[in-house]
């Protein structure tokens, strides 16, 4: 059953009619092509998931029923990962795996071992991914990707959205993410750097936070984004029991 994203769920209630309208129609009609009296998957991005079946279809748009909606608790445990700009849209992967495992939150970044510069569409092809990843996913929370900055200007952002900074990196290989006391980790945002690490300068801004392996071996940027990611869960889980 195909998902549709249709923010305005959180106003309406079953039997409610509703219009669908611009991408979201183009992918109903063209892509998955369902037509009048198919059913459908509901997505709000802001905690409601619900079903819903296909009234009519025109040119430009299709009439929706909704049939149910039922509303989901934010994550009691939520993280946020910041990343450096990757190669061959590998960072795009590390958006698409992260929302499937609960991101809140994504903050790109440039650092001095960036190996690429954002183009006109970065930023929106990350929004575009996480969007696809919820309706994958049934995640009803589409995460927040903030401006793409420095590592100064990120670190701001970080913490002006709540978020405690953690910093994965091989330099504490004896600190991993269960030897920190939970009140180390408040709302964690997990820094990521680029495939060629942190340069000295880097590491010496990020002192003051803590820091944690994710292994035994050196991973690639995104595979420890995910790792990380999945690493959380699992301590959450633990440790806020998350259910």
């Amino acid at each position: 059953m195909p998902s549709v994203y249709l923010p305005e769920l959180e106003n309406l209630k079953p039997g409610d009619e509703t219009r669908l309208e611009g991408p979201e129609f183009h992918h109903l009609a063209h892509v998955a092509r369902r037509r009048a009296e198919d059913a459908l998957a509901l997505n709000s991005g802001q905690g409601s998931l619900g079903t819903g079946i296909v009234l009519k279809t025109a040119k430009d748009h299709a009439l929706l029923r909704v049939t149910d909606i039922r509303r989901c608790e934010p994550f009691p445990a939520p993280y946020a990962i910041a990343f450096a700009l990757l190669k061959n849209r590998h960072d795009e992967l590390l958006v698409e795996k992260c929302t499937e495992l609960g991101a809140s939150a994504f903050f790109p970044m440039l650092t001095e071992y960036s190996v690429r510069q954002a183009g006109g569409n970065t930023l929106e092809r990350f929004r575009k991914t996480a969007l696809a990843a919820i309706k994958q996913c049934d995640n009803p929370w589409l995460p927040e990707v903030l401006a793409l900055s420095d590592l100064s200007e990120a670190l701001g952002l970080i913490e002006e959205k709540g978020f405690t900074p953690v910093v994965c990196s091989e330099r504490h290989p004896e600190l991993w993410l269960h030897h920190i006391p939970r009140v180390k980790l408040a709302r964690p945002c997990f820094l990521i750097g680029a495939e060629g690490g942190w340069s000295d300068a880097e590491f010496k801004a990020l002192e003051r936070f803590q820091h944690i392996s994710l292994g035994n071996l050196i991973t690639r940027a995104e595979t420890a984004a995910i790792a990380v990611a999945a690493q959380w869960l699992a301590y959450a889980e633990q440790c806020f029991s998350v259910e």
